[in-house]
């Protein structure tokens, strides 16, 4: 059931790409809403506060509850743990972000934002590679402040993983089916 005041809006299927440094030109185009333009400024703070290793600045975006989930590592949810966890990974050299926004649309105090994005990411001791991904962003207004609620990315790279070093097909055990019985034989 959507939020309360949601009001549908007709839509393309293809996303909607908006630069975030773009201004609305005075002459017409495209207009912001108030919502939207204050969930892309979020995001520009999140990059700032990240790219600045701001970690009080960063973790100040989340709400109390927050999750994050990034690949490969459990959810993150909290204050406590979302400061550990950007503290581990500012520390060990996540850095130079890029977001770029595809689409943002709010329903009243609630809202989304869906884009690319881009980094470095620690992958070995002293060592950084480029990742490329997506993310997916969902906030709320709490005080006449937009927070994070769900912090959410994936990769678009490939895990790397070689076909040799998977375990041998005979290694991998599926749970039993309760429900499947085996077909009797002989009479």
């Amino acid at each position: 059931m959507p939020p309360a005041g949601f009001e549908p809006r007709a839509t393309s299927s293809a996303p909607v790409a908006r630069d975030v440094h773009a201004r609305v030109p005075a002459g017409g185009g495209a207009s912001l809403t108030r919502a939207e333009t204050a969930v892309r400024k979020l995001t520009q703070d999140w990059m700032l506060a990240c790219n600045g290793k701001q970690l009080d600045d960063l973790v100040d975006l989340y709400a109390v509850d927050a999750v994050v989930l990034r690949p490969n590592v459990p959810p993150v949810r909290g204050t406590a743990a979302i400061r550990e966890f950007f503290f581990g990974v500012l520390d060990a050299g996540l850095g130079e972000v890029d977001m770029e926004p595809l689409r943002v649309e709010t329903f009243g105090e609630v809202a989304y934002e869906a884009g690319r994005c881009k980094m470095l990411v620690p992958f070995t001791m002293g060592k950084r590679r480029e990742e490329r991904g997506k993310y997916l962003l969902t906030l709320a207004r709490q005080a006449g402040d937009w927070k994070i609620l769900a912090d959410c990315w994936s990769s678009d790279l490939s895990l790397g993983v070689n076909v040799d070093s998977a375990p041998p097909k005979s290694s991998v055990q599926t749970p039993p089916n309760p429900a499947f019985k085996p077909p009797r034989k002989g009479p």
